[in-house]
């Protein structure tokens, strides 16, 4: 008999959807402000500016509430890519490459999505700093020690094109491996 299993919590579902939005915000206006393509008078860059800055204070807020979740709970032993982690890493890149008929059994999350939630949250810290640094740009160098603010620029950006490419992995290893599972990000259940 078939039934259901909770795989992801309401907390969870929240948390992935609240950053899914909020990273796509925070690309968004972030390219819009590295380059900037004429909208007439409906978007300009100072609401644009306001849109970056407030998205990025909130994803920072979420971002600290999704820590201390995984932190309290044990939850980050699901997500944390480990030393062990790299054998079912290399035969996940066999399967994904159709060099063997199955990927190796696994817990909740397969090595790939942990190794990308793993680099996700370190990135999002060099993210929170750098942009933190170009924030305070705008207020003169408010800064204990002096920043070359092209050099964090640079850094930032190359953090937002990380974030742009692993997405759409993130997106096509949910979807590839097992699709029953997809339905719970959604739901939160899975039929098993």
């Amino acid at each position: 008999m078939a039934g259901k299993v909770l795989i992801q919590s309401r907390l969870n579902r929240i948390f992935h959807w609240s950053f899914a939005f909020i990273v796509f915000l925070l690309l968004a206006s972030g390219f819009y402000i590295h380059h900037p393509v004429s909208l007439g008078d409906v978007y300009n860059m100072q609401a644009n500016i306001l849109i970056q800055t407030a998205a990025g204070f909130i994803a920072s807020g979420i971002f600290a509430l999704w820590v201390y979740h995984h932190l309290v709970t044990g939850a980050y032993k699901d997500i944390w890519f480990k030393k062990r982690d790299m054998g079912d890493f290399w035969g996940l890149l066999k399967y994904y490459f159709f060099r063997e008929k199955n990927p190796p059994h696994h817990g909740k999350y397969n090595a790939g999505q942990r190794l990308i939630f793993t680099s996700w949250f370190f990135m999002f810290i060099l993210m929170f700093f750098t942009g933190l640094i170009l924030y305070s740009a705008n207020f003169g160098n408010i800064l204990p020690f002096p920043v070359a603010v092209q050099n964090v620029r640079f850094y930032h950006y190359l953090g937002a094109l990380w974030f742009l490419g692993t997405v759409p992995v993130h997106i096509y290893l949910a979807m590839t491996e097992d699709p029953a599972k997809l339905q719970a990000i959604f739901t939160g259940w899975v039929r098993k």
